[in-house]
């Protein structure tokens, strides 16, 4: 009912204006006034992370000329989020005729909202880290330390909303930006996100793939949507795809508008919902075609029940990633390496890692901080703990395989504390943000032994290492592999894992689709050109291993063994 009554202004307005948007490939920004309110429920579905003071009400309004796009007050989104956002250090201020809005943490950092220019600009995007409290339940650098050892960025930050046909706005001590603009901003680079369904304001953690509160709502299933949120939800798409994705340049394309062709620009623009869900299943599955970048959810327009994926959407590397997942699950199901974490042959262990894991802290840790028996289940640097005490026990081993064959990722924090069991060495992290333009290079050394001594020799180098990769072999467990190569050590067996250089950015475009991206943040190989000056290369096709293996063989022990020993007298 809410929503009916706040969108019945509008009924007179319905001019489509998607023709002409489809011909010149562009946005129609709009003038806005605030037409309605209303006051609707947070309901905090991350309450282990965080608690939302202000719970009670989120105000969204309603502008004239964008019918169901729903717009909140910087300042009350800031405050109603009072437990995420660190509110005791925030202001949100305006010049004395409120076109010009700044959101302020502390003295130093702040971002500016020019609603004459209509753009938001800081000095790095950086700085909407600055807003959020921590995370409570995880804690990502335990055993980590890192120093600094290289750093380069050359850029700020500003977005220009009318290239996109958003528009801020602004009256008497008001200031009005589109909900989707804010919480990518201010929460999706975060870690969290804002769904809204004209019942309720949903407050999430990370990815959300199964959320059937959402789709309780008057406009679920409705089947149509006005032609101004088609117009506000292309322009979110071409927001996200333009500023956050980390593989435009790999994908070809400087505006993602051009990189959209006139069939799918169609369904992008129609009415109808499931239209819209076929065009983004389409970009995403088939043109993209990236394992980071997939759809989570579907609006809360589109009827769930039409709203599926199945392998009939995928492209190329989709398919093959899958159909080769599902063939080495079946050998691994028929042999001991389904049921073991560590198993032996002669001199050689095996370790099969399928994730990289951060455990929460009350999945390690027990009232006395001890660590629990049980949090090897739940934790990489614990389940790696428990994987070498085996190997010691059994005793007589030279030579240690980690299996990361169908490893398809997770945590880098995780992936770095495996990575210390390996070496003593401090361990080199190379990233560019395309973004920012910042290039980084860290370094970080683990604490094995969990003593917070980062100096005493605790890795378990004394053994020969081994990687098992294939194309299942991604994101982290991809980077595991380039760092192992990089390092020299040891040598990496099987065939060439499946890439993937980006971190992971989860958000929800215009019309409360729920999607994942491969984000801004990318990780590195570095070499050095004949100037010795440092090249950042993408790691996003793979890595290649030293010693040729058959996908067939991967879980016979015996094979893997004779390989080995092979190539070591070769």
């Amino acid at each position: 009912m809410k929503k009916r009554l706040l969108l019945v202004p509008f009924a007179s307005m319905l001019l489509s204006s998607c023709s002409w948007l489809n011909f010149c490939g562009g946005f129609v920004p709009r003038d806005g006034s605030v037409t309605h309110s209303a006051r609707y429920t947070i309901v905090n579905k991350a309450s282990d992370d965080y608690t939302i003071d202000g719970e009670e009400a989120l105000g969204i309004y309603c502008l004239e000329g964008f019918a169901d796009l729903p717009y909140v007050d910087l300042g009350d989104f800031i405050f109603s989020f009072s437990g995420y956002f660190e509110t005791q250090n925030i202001s949100v201020e305006s010049n004395a005729d409120s076109t010009v809005w700044r959101v302020t943490y502390g003295r130093d950092h702040s971002v500016t909202f020019d609603c004459n220019e209509n753009t938001i600009s800081a000095a790095s995007y950086l700085e909407f880290y600055w807003f959020p409290v921590g995370a409570a339940s995880t804690n990502h650098s335990e055993h980590l330390q890192r120093t600094n050892d290289y750093y380069f960025r050359d850029s700020t930050f500003k977005v220009d909303l009318d290239e996109y046909g958003l528009s801020l706005e602004h009256e008497t001590a008001h200031c009005f930006a589109p909900l989707f603009v804010m919480n990518t901003l201010f929460c999706s680079l975060c870690g969290v996100n804002i769904y809204f369904n004209w019942v309720n304001v949903y407050f999430t953690v990370g990815e959300i793939r199964n959320f059937p509160e959402y789709y309780e709502c008057p406009i679920q299933g409705s089947n149509f949507q006005y032609d101004e949120m088609r117009e506000a939800a292309v322009g979110s798409l071409c927001f996200t795809f333009d500023i956050l994705y980390g593989l435009k340049e790999e994908k070809g394309y400087t505006h993602f508008i051009d990189y959209l062709d006139e069939a799918t620009l169609d369904k992008l623009y129609s009415s109808k919902p499931y239209d819209n869900y076929a065009a983004y299943k389409d970009i995403v599955y088939k043109q993209l075609d990236e394992l980071h970048t997939r759809i989570d959810l579907p609006s809360c327009y589109c009827p769930t029940t039409s709203a599926s994926v199945s392998t009939n959407d995928y492209g190329d590397f989709y398919s093959e990633f899958y159909e080769r997942r599902g063939i080495q699950r079946e050998l691994r199901d028929g042999s001991l390496a389904s049921t073991e974490e560590v198993r032996f042959e002669e001199d050689m262990a095996i370790i099969t890692l399928d994730s990289f894991s951060v455990g929460t802290i009350a999945q390690i840790y027990d009232q006395d901080g001890n660590v629990k028996e049980d949090a090897w289940k739940y934790d990489s640097y614990h389940y790696m703990h428990r994987c070498m005490d085996r190997i010691e026990d059994h005793g007589g081993i030279n030579k240690v395989v980690l299996d990361l064959s169908l490893n398809g990722g997770g945590s880098l924090a995780a992936m770095e504390r495996v990575a210390g069991f390996l070496t003593d060495e401090k361990i080199p992290c190379a990233s560019y943000d395309t973004l920012d333009n910042e290039y980084t290079i860290d370094s970080y050394v683990v604490d094995i032994d969990g003593d917070d001594d980062y100096e005493d020799h605790d890795s378990y180098d004394n053994y020969d290492w081994y990687l098992l990769t294939g194309i299942n072999t991604f994101s982290a467990a991809n980077l595991m592999s380039s760092t192992f190569k990089d390092m020299n050590l040891g040598k990496i067996i099987g065939k060439k894992s499946g890439g993937g250089t980006c971190s992971i950015l989860s958000l929800v475009l215009a019309d409360g689709t729920g999607i994942t991206i491969s984000s801004n943040y990318t990780m590195r190989h570095i070499e050095e050109d004949e100037n010795g000056e440092k090249q950042f290369i993408s790691i996003e096709h793979g890595i290649e291993p030293d010693i040729d293996f058959a996908y067939e063989s991967f879980y016979d022990s015996e094979a893997l063994l004779n390989v080995i020993n092979s190539s070591s007298i070769a």
